[in-house]
């Protein structure tokens, strides 16, 4: 079955306490991109091409939120969303004789003095010193209304500081994008979920403002080798992301094609007991099914729903036979000295 990846994704981030830092549900754009770099190894008569050594990996990606996002700045610049700000203000003032009050609490801004911003008349600006919320313009003649701009606290106001020394988030993000068909009657089959374990914010954002535009929120970040979950020698594999396909009424024997057990047939002690290790085999791989979709069975021994096996009293060489919930089966021998 033929399968389109479809638009953009839903993505969720997480910071390093698995908490939500990032939600995007109305993205422009959630795109990643792979590069390799390499070298090539070359010699002989005619510098022939001998071997392609590939190394600097990277994985890097965008996201862009329609909406203007106070997080996603947030990791860009990374700076904590703070609450209560000192905010520009305007009011409208009406002044007699040059004089009047503004109803709020202005604030200095740099310095003790408070100042406010008065626009009047055919679009005079002038600065005005603030006491005790009340000014004087410097025409004492004038009466009327004026625009009245300060610097005022307001308690409710989000905040967001752009460091000039800035440090970046490394977040974990997780993309899921609906997967599509054209075989299938109902068109959407599944979807792709993109793990990107480490992505390390760039830092570097645009804001576009245009008188015809709504400005969207961007977001860019390169991936960090992370090393995944293994043991043994493979503990320092490393890898930037991984990319899961979940197709809808799937089963994990539809590709099957054969179960094996590792290593065969054995030996128990009487009495004894082992765990078979099933294999199941598709084209693709090979896989420890659901121990629970599988059937054991065999006589004169004792198997249970999750392959453990006792060795029989009675000794000699049993037959298991382990079949999938298709008609997919195996045997394993076990002989009891």
């Amino acid at each position: 079955m033929s399968r389109f990846l479809v638009s953009v994704a839903d993505v969720i981030g997480y910071d390093e306490d698995d908490n939500i830092v990032l939600e995007g549900k109305a993205l422009l754009d959630s795109s990643l991109e792979n590069a390799v770099g390499n070298t090539d190894v070359r010699a002989g008569e005619g510098n022939k091409l001998q071997f392609v050594y590939p190394h600097t990996g990277e994985l890097s990606g965008a996201i862009t939120n329609s909406e203007f996002s106070m997080d996603m700045i947030s990791l860009a610049a990374g700076s904590d969303i703070t609450t209560g700000a000192n905010i520009w203000t305007e009011e409208t003032v009406t002044l007699t004789s040059g004089a009047g009050s503004v109803t709020g609490t202005p604030l200095g801004f740099q310095n003790s003095t408070v100042y406010a911003w008065v626009t009047y008349g055919d679009v005079v600006s002038e600065r005005v010193t603030v006491t005790t919320k009340s000014f004087t313009i410097d025409d004492t003649t004038y009466s009327g209304d004026v625009c009245v701009r300060y610097y005022a606290y307001d308690a409710s106001a989000k905040q967001v500081e752009i460091d000039a020394t800035p440090n970046p988030a490394i977040i974990r993000l997780v993309m899921r994008v609906g997967l599509y068909s054209k075989d299938n009657s109902r068109s959407k089959v599944g979807e792709a979920i993109i793990t990107v374990f480490r992505a390390r914010i760039t830092g570097a954002f645009t804001i576009s403002m245009t008188p015809d535009g709504v400005a969207s929120t961007p977001l860019n970040w390169r991936a960090l080798a992370y090393t995944n979950t293994v043991t043994g020698c493979a503990s320092n594999r490393q890898v930037y992301a991984v990319i899961d396909e979940v197709v809808y009424d799937r089963h994990w024997y539809d590709d099957v094609t054969a179960l094996a057990v590792v290593g065969g047939d054995f030996e128990l002690a009487e009495s004894a007991t082992q765990t078979l290790d099933v294999r199941a085999i598709s084209p693709t791989d090979a896989f420890v099914p659901p121990y629970e979709d599988l059937t054991f069975a065999g006589t004169d021994v004792v198997v249970t729903s999750a392959g453990l096996v006792t060795g029989s009293a009675t000794g000699g060489s049993v037959k298991i036979t382990i079949t999938a919930k298709t008609d997919i089966d195996t045997t394993v021998i076990v002989s009891v000295p």
